[in-house]
């Protein structure tokens, strides 16, 4: 088969030159719509389930969210894992598949479950984008001259995602930071009281008095009229004049018995930038499974035309954190080290060579592999990253060709005379023949090689699977070749000048190895126990070389999570963050921090607002004036961010930190899980484990994940006192819910933006615990009692986060290690 192959190379060139230059088409294409990773996506199948149940605390979201959920998507099939967080007013659930299971498979089971999980009125269950720990490839903030937090953040939401979402490719926008526009009416007790109104009845005539109605349509001669009845509120100067009662013929207005304002929803998370305490970002997710470059490129080409024509005079998008550079430069560092290793084997293969055509000629098989591997990768749908495309190796690549050509090469110089045409080409196929079964065996069995990494699952099939792609690619590539293409290149570059003797360094070489052989043949048994020797040694230095998950690459930035005290404010969370990032800004090689804090209002980042993380973006290396490596760096920025009484730093990168996150819900490169039902003991024993692996060598940080408790103001309905005035739990439950926390009545729309009408106390009725008690609640007999009548309100403290897994709870301790 073999001198088949080779002898119709030889006789039809045409041929085999138009299907090279076909292939190298085809490795071009492949190669422009190859997706470039900087990372490998090591992430499983994953779906996350968001619910929302604003103003409750954790446990209660537990026991009417989490735990429901959790039974109602247990034994989906391909499932392995079941991760939940439970926050104040968030269910984060992530579902685990393993690697038979698709995205898009897994998704639609898991809503359909949903479907028949019974869920607390209000409260509905969504899936979070379809994006990975790496799809984070985009993050910006508005700036707006003259324009409020609030104003730039509606922009951010109504108009902004609007237009980014558009493009192909993106999973979502996260906003984060700034105020989300809210009209909140604000109720004065004592005039409810004396009007007889109650908490029921603000709620009716609002939603009575925002509607708008369809009457048909009106025939009027050749013409048809569409009926419209326009009632919808467009202003809060409506809301004032809706009528919420009358008396004696007298109608009596919201703004009889309440203040109409502007106000902002509750949040859980801040972004600050450099001096700026509060701005307003994004985060673009792009798709998992699209091309980072193509997104990208369509992502920063919208931004130009929003900032250019889109939005309003003096407001623009700035981005902070561009994946662009990352690729680029990742790019750059592997086509460097290509070219460097293609020039490293030709120079080499001309010194022992001694001729100029012939390495080139093997030469040229390092970029025809490559093609190959782009070609293949591109067929299986496996995109290129850093890792995959540094695991080629050309002298394993080229051995085929350097075979065949040297073999070759020997048959033409001990030719003596000039060959014409056709004896050139029987030696050629010849020698081709010779070693034509050696190379294919050779390269098969390094192929064959390869096999046990393709069936590694899911973390270390993601990392290692493309880097067997890609050099199995170009073996093959080079196999093809080798055997093809070499000896026609051979055929028309070696007809005549080829050296009849070995070049001056083959000499040397031969000279130094032919006794030093002569010498191990003679001595077999020390050679034996030599290299036995080495062997053993070799294997007991494994232990101490140290093992790392996943790779370093220097992204070009740093990412630093601080924990903060368990139970602070939003507001002295700011004040903290403000703090960091003017120390951070100190050093001349930052060139801008940006802080957040907490969690968006979508929840899909389920931080606690004490999980501070910083982005600190840096000068290149080449452009620091101090000279200091990214290690000193960061040993300077622990020592000056230490100095500050209860901060504990932990120094990572952007895609590795959501990536090591992503593997166990937890952040931490070792975490170590402790189960549980009580949550005393729970966190006694998770304390234990923790003084424990602190002390270890090489711990350079130690946590309990979202540990801590935060302070409560319990309000306990006293039910036998309750009933004696008539009253259900849910009615005073709702009254609680409505004056303190606030609760949406209806929905006012500005053009094409949607805002919230909420009803609320005022601050003033509400913003202490002695005012609290006073709270009046509406009795079916009608008379009004203080909310301490019917209930015991005292302070206590509950769970700031609860993790479940299995069905269980978990207490997680994240361990992070340096000089080990």
């Amino acid at each position: 088969m073999i001198k088949g192959l080779v002898s119709f190379t030889l006789h039809q060139p045409l041929f085999l030159i138009m299907l090279t230059v076909l292939f190298g088409a085809g490795g071009f294409v492949a190669f422009q719509s190859l997706p470039v990773e900087a990372f490998p996506d090591v992430t499983d199948v994953q779906v996350t389930v968001i619910t929302l149940s604003p103003g409750h605390a954790p446990e209660e979201v537990e026991k009417q969210v989490t735990i429901p959920l959790e039974i109602g998507l247990s034994g989906l099939p391909h499932a392995v894992r079941m991760f939940s967080h439970t926050q104040f007013g968030l269910s984060y659930i992530i579902l685990t598949f393993d690697d038979q299971a698709n995205d898009y498979f897994a998704r639609q089971q898991v809503l359909e479950r949903l479907q028949g999980v019974d869920l607390p009125e209000g409260v509905q269950s969504q899936l979070a984008p379809l994006s990975t720990a790496i799809g984070e490839i985009y993050r910006y903030r508005l700036k707006g001259d003259n324009c409020s937090p609030t104003d730039l953040r509606s922009i951010q939401d109504w108009v902004v995602i609007r237009n980014l979402k558009m493009i192909p490719g993106l999973a979502d926008v996260v906003s984060f930071g700034g105020f989300i526009k809210q009209y909140q009416v604000n109720l004065n007790m004592a005039k409810m009281k004396s009007y007889n109104i109650t908490l029921q009845q603000v709620f009716t005539a609002l939603k009575l008095g925002n509607a708008n109605a369809g009457g048909s349509f009106l025939e009027q001669g050749e013409q048809q009229y569409l009926i419209r009845g326009i009632g919808l509120l467009r202003s809060s100067a409506d809301i004032d004049t809706v009528v919420v009662t009358e008396h004696n013929g007298t109608p009596l207005l919201v703004r009889d018995i309440a203040d109409v304002s502007v106000s902002a929803v509750p949040r859980q998370g801040i972004v600050g930038q450099d001096e700026e305490d509060e701005i307003v970002s994004g985060i673009v997710l792009m798709r998992k499974g699209e091309n980072p470059s193509e997104v990208l490129a369509a992502v920063k080409e919208k931004v130009e035309v929003l900032n250019q024509s889109v939005l309003p005079k003096g407001v623009q998008i700035v981005p902070f954190y561009d994946r662009t550079i990352l690729i680029h430069a990742t790019l750059k560092t592997v086509f460097k080290n290509l070219l460097e290793g293609a020039l490293l084997v030709t120079v080499v293969l001309y010194l022992f060579l001694g001729h100029l055509r012939s390495a080139g000629i093997v030469a040229l098989i390092i970029p025809l592999s490559l093609l190959a591997t782009f070609i293949g990768l591109r067929l299986r749908g496996i995109p290129a990253n850093l890792l995959s495309l540094g695991a080629m190796d050309f002298g394993i690549i080229v051995d085929g060709a350097v075979i065949v050509v040297e073999n070759i090469f020997r048959r033409l110089s001990a030719q003596h005379s000039n060959l014409n045409r056709e004896s050139l080409r029987e030696t050629i196929l010849e020698a081709t023949v010779q070693v034509g079964r050696p190379t294919f065996f050779s390269m098969l069995i390094i192929i064959l090689a390869h096999l046990p990494i393709f069936t590694l699952q899911r973390h270390e099939g993601r990392i290692f699977a493309p880097m067997a792609y890609t050099v199995v690619s170009a073996l093959v590539g080079s196999l093809l070749f080798s055997l093809t293409l070499v000896p026609l290149l051979c055929f028309f570059l070696l007809r005549k000048g080829v050296p009849e003797k070995e070049n001056w360094l083959m000499k040397i070489c031969t000279r130094i190895y032919r006794p030093l052989l002569e010498k191990a043949l003679c001595h077999r048994k020390t050679v034996l126990a030599v290299a036995l020797v080495a062997l053993v040694v070799s294997l007991s230095l494994v232990p101490r070389l140290g093992s790392e998950f996943l790779p370093e690459l220097n992204e070009g930035s740093l990412w630093i999570n601080i924990m903060l005290p368990p139970g602070i404010s939003v507001s002295e969370t700011s004040r903290e963050t403000a703090r960091i990032r003017a120390l951070l800004r100190q050093f001349p090689e930052v060139t801008s921090v940006i802080s957040k804090a907490g969690r968006p209002e979508d929840g899909t980042d389920p931080k606690m607002i004490n999980m501070a993380e910083f982005l600190v973006n840096l000068d290149p290396a080449s452009r620091r004036l101090r000279g200091l490596t990214k290690e000193q760096l960061i040993d300077q920025m622990e020592q000056a961010l230490v100095a500050i009484p209860g901060i504990k730093p932990s120094f990572s990168q952007p895609i590795r930190d959501n990536v090591l996150e992503s593997i166990s819900q937890i952040d931490g490169q070792i975490v170590i899980k402790v189960f549980g039902e009580d949550t005393g003991i729970l966190r006694d024993k998770a304390q234990e484990v923790l003084n424990t692996v602190s002390s270890v060598r090489g711990v350079a940080r130690a946590f309990v994940d979202r540990a801590g408790e935060v302070p409560q103001l319990q309000i306990e309905i006293d039910r036998q006192r309750a009933a004696r005035y008539g009253l259900s739990v849910s009615a005073i439950q709702d009254v609680i819910e409505t004056a303190l926390g606030g609760r949406e009545a209806t929905q006012i729309w500005e053009g094409e933006k949607r805002f919230n009408v909420v009803v609320r106390l005022r601050e003033e009725e509400r913003r202490d615990i002695a005012t609290i008690k006073n709270i009046l609640v509406d009795t079916p007999a009608g008379p009004r009692i203080p909310l301490e009548d019917v209930a015991t309100i005292s302070v206590g403290s509950g769970s700031m986060n609860i993790a479940r897994e299995s069905g269980m709870r978990v207490a997680a301790i994240g361990v992070f290690i340096k000089g080990r």
